[in-house]
């Protein structure tokens, strides 16, 4: 399981994963990193896509915890929009298990493009102060929908579902600080149900994605204080400037 993990190899998943993390915190993409990473120390596609959900679980409830520790707390609102991810999680996780290394790059690289291109032309309702999720009283039927199929792409890729999250949140006029909060909780829930589902079918390589998640968690400690000192407004930028530079990435490397 370890044979692959080299000082260089080991460097390069600590410090990639670094960069994963940060970028998962504060909108969402470091999978766009890690999983080019796994494949190209020797994972294949499929096994890769299961080794990292185990980084994204170390590193979101580590975040998580980070976050209520400094007082912004995910609370009731996160649990209601993960009852909704939770089942889409596991049918695209499912799904994932049962196609071929070839059909999972052709749908990585088709569905990273389209969700991102998605994501970079949503807005959020103009005008108006971002609320704190405890204070949403809009009806669930179309966030909910929302979530479910952000759970099914998450389950099945996972690269990129910050972005699709942080959409669905904007929609609903959240704060990007408590949002980014609520958003790692849902991955968790569904991540933890997809890992299961991985695992089970041996898809997962438990020494690399160890190592990786120790990446990950590093850079999640940034990102939460970062998220927390400069607020809702930087948040977005970051989005933002994420989702154009994976976006352009996508393209020219398709």
């Amino acid at each position: 399981m370890l044979e692959n993990l080299t000082p260089l190899n080991l460097a390069a998943i600590l410090s990639i994963g670094a960069s994963a993390g940060f970028l998962n915190v504060l909108a969402g993409g470091g999978s766009f990193l890690t999983l080019p990473l796994l494949i190209f120390l020797g994972l294949p596609p499929n096994l890769a896509n299961g080794t990292n959900r185990l980084a994204i679980l170390m590193q979101n409830t580590f975040a998580v915890g980070h976050f209520i520790k400094k007082g912004v707390n995910p609370g009731r609102f996160a649990l209601k929009a993960a009852v909704y991810a939770v089942p889409g999680g596991v049918i695209g996780a499912w799904l994932a298990t049962l196609v071929s290394n070839a059909q999972f790059r052709v749908s990585l690289a088709m569905v990273m493009i389209i969700m991102s291109l998605f994501t970079l032309f949503s807005k959020n309702k103009e005008g108006l102060d971002p609320l704190d999720p405890e204070a949403y009283t809009g009806n669930w039927w179309g966030p909910g929908i929302a979530y479910f199929l952000v759970g099914v792409y998450g389950g099945y890729i996972q690269a990129g579902v910050g972005f699709l999250v942080l959409t669905v949140l904007l929609w609903q006029n959240i704060n990007l600080v408590h949002g980014n909060a609520v958003k790692l909780t849902i991955i968790t829930f569904f991540t933890a149900f997809a890992l299961i589902i991985f695992a089970w079918n041996g898809q997962v390589n438990w020494g690399m994605g160890l190592t990786l998640g120790v990446g990950n968690m590093l850079g999640a400690w940034l990102g939460t204080h970062l998220a927390i000192k400069k607020g809702h407004k930087f948040i977005k930028q970051v989005v933002t400037i994420a989702v154009i530079g994976f976006a352009i990435k996508l393209l020219l490397d398709n």
